[in-house]
């Protein structure tokens, strides 16, 4: 929620509309009398959320650094288009050791009559609508820069697929890991497996130097558009893209430069300086090299913990985001029994309206740092986790790898620069509801199972119509499925101790279920043993002599 709010204030002053918030009421001031409906609709839809975030940003923001920079545009390009910070960084990680875990894909399950050759052109016309699908990296003289390819030689592979479940699922992890080549491949590609009686997977693969999270609803929501204006043979709504990723790669490096780069990053090295990796127990040695074999598990909470959590959250100001991060950095700080605990979040990054329908890698990525204290309550707590989230968003333009580049001393190639865990809220709304077209039904295909992990632990949460989703992604070469497992129990059981108590002190939290609490204080602290009355100490002694006379008296 916090991205949309921000992406909305964001186009507002983009579009010289100042928002402003008198008895908590939302006041427009602008000047222009032609002023984007869309805009206007999304500020009235969203109006309470805005209200509550300029209120919070003007009572408790203290950070004097925000910078509002000119509009992305279409320029001439040079010769050699340089590439995003972003870019930057993954294609020296792909060059260093591989990027698999990089790796994006997005399965759907097809049912009914399907016309391969609309689905084909659908897809082609979003890899020629988006140049960034079609843009390779070459380098000269070690600095690489980017290259736009033509749309003409991608295809829509094809496979005829005969076997059980197991199978299809080996076939499409094959297909998901297959590396990309970024110096020559189109940075997405595709493959239909036709299962037979009118039943296909379809699965698509980005390189996440190309896409994010949110360019996966783009690519779904203009397949569909496409697919269905093909059916009713009539143009394509879906308006022409304002410019390019090449475009907004040379806008970052022309503006978030400089005394820009500068000021930003001066924020994050006073937030970052001296921070440790967290060290959790693990279940199996930290390999010397970071591993990226994972697993996920998923755990749906307690169905009366949501309406709970967004209470407690409006009544002590904060978002349902900031409520369920504080409550996860406490448990990192029971499991790893340290104080000062730093996770990783995503953000959009989408700031100015241009972006928002455009398939590339935007999403930044902000390292938020508290320490957890005991002594402390939650609210109080929860108020210094909403305080660290919010100048964090102030500070958002400074791409990731310039902040590990300016805090970051010594490399640890057995983990990741600044924090080992990430934290993910997602607003999934009616994205897993399934789809009608004219004679095929289409849906998200879940039987495929994630094997790669990015860091030690990512813990997404998933708001849905039906509660509080949490999926677990770990790396497999240091946790089992049995400690992911008890750590979604822990998670809940903490939530729930908060909701109840949330003027109690951290350290009061319980984490344990009442079968744990029942083992810890009745079971391994039941010590009472029967001794004979008749016989004193010397005479067990002499005794155990006699049964064990080549064991070692203690």
């Amino acid at each position: 929620m916090e991205n949309k709010v921000l992406n909305i204030i964001e186009r507002a002053l983009e579009s010289e509309i100042d928002l402003k918030v008198e008895d908590d009421k939302l006041i427009l001031n602008f000047e222009n009398d032609e002023i984007d409906n869309k805009l206007l609709e999304d500020i009235k839809a969203q109006k309470e959320f805005i209200i509550k975030f300029i209120k919070d940003y003007n009572s408790q923001n203290t950070s004097k650094t925000k910078v509002l920079l000119p509009l992305i545009s279409v320029e001439e390009h040079p010769d050699r288009i340089p590439l995003s910070y972003g870019q930057e960084r993954f294609w020296f990680l792909d060059q260093l050791q591989g990027s698999l875990e990089y790796h994006i894909p997005v399965i759907l399950e097809l049912r009914g009559s399907l016309d391969r050759s609309i689905l084909s052109s659908s897809l082609k016309a979003i890899v020629s609508r988006h140049e960034v699908l079609r843009t390779v990296i070459s380098s000269e003289e070690g600095i690489g820069y980017q290259e736009v390819l033509g749309s003409d030689l991608w295809e829509l592979e094809h496979q005829e697929f005969i076997g059980d479940s197991d199978s299809l699922e080996a076939a499409v992890l094959t297909y998901i890991n297959r590396a990309f080549d970024l110096s020559s491949d189109y940075m997405f590609r595709s493959c239909l497996y036709d299962l037979g009686a009118d039943r296909y997977i379809l699965v698509g693969v980005f390189h996440h130097i190309s896409s994010d999270g949110w360019s996966s609803d783009i690519l779904v929501g203009e397949f569909l558009e496409l697919y269905r204006a093909s059916q009713a043979d009539r143009e394509a709504d879906l308006g022409v893209l304002p410019f390019q990723y090449s475009d907004y790669a040379l806008w970052q490096k022309r503006y978030v430069s400089g005394t820009v780069l500068e000021s930003e990053l001066s924020y994050w090295e006073s937030q970052l300086s001296g921070v440790v990796p967290l060290v959790l127990p693990t279940d199996y040695v930290r390999p010397p090299v970071q591993s990226h074999s994972g697993s996920v598990v998923s755990f749906t909470l307690d169905s009366d913990l949501p309406q709970s959590l967004l209470s407690l959250s409006q009544e002590s100001g904060a978002t349902l985001f900031m409520t369920l991060l504080a409550s996860f950095k406490i448990l990192l700080s029971r499991y790893s029994g340290e104080s000062d605990i730093c996770v990783g979040t995503p953000i959009a990054n989408r700031t100015q309206s241009g972006l928002e329908g455009m398939i590339g890698f935007f999403v930044n990525t902000l390292a938020l740092r508290n320490t957890v204290d005991s002594r402390q309550s939650f609210r109080d707590f929860l108020m210094s986790v909403k305080q660290t989230t919010l100048n964090g968003y102030d500070h958002q333009l400074a791409p990731f790898e310039k902040v590990v580049d300016r805090v970051v001393e010594t490399r640890d190639m057995s983990r990741s620069p600044l924090f080992d865990v990430l934290f993910v809220l997602e607003n999934i709304g009616d994205n897993t509801q399934d789809i009608t077209l004219e004679g095929l039904d289409i849906a998200p295909y879940e039987g495929i199972a994630d094997t790669t992990s990015q860091f030690d632990l990512t813990f997404t949460l998933r708001e849905t119509s039906e509660g509080l989703e949490l999926s677990i992604e770990y790396c497999t070469d240091l946790f089992t499925e049995a400690t992911i497992q008890r750590m979604c129990i822990h998670y809940q059981e903490l939530l729930s101790s908060i909701v109840v108590a949330p003027d109690a002190n951290l350290g009061a939290l319980s984490i344990l279920t009442k079968e744990e609490e029942h083992q810890l204080l009745e079971v391994f602290n039941d010590t009472v043993v029967d001794y004979p009355t008749d016989k004193t100490i010397v005479d067990l002694f002499e005794d155990q002599v006699l049964k064990t006379p080549n064991h070692i008296a203690v």
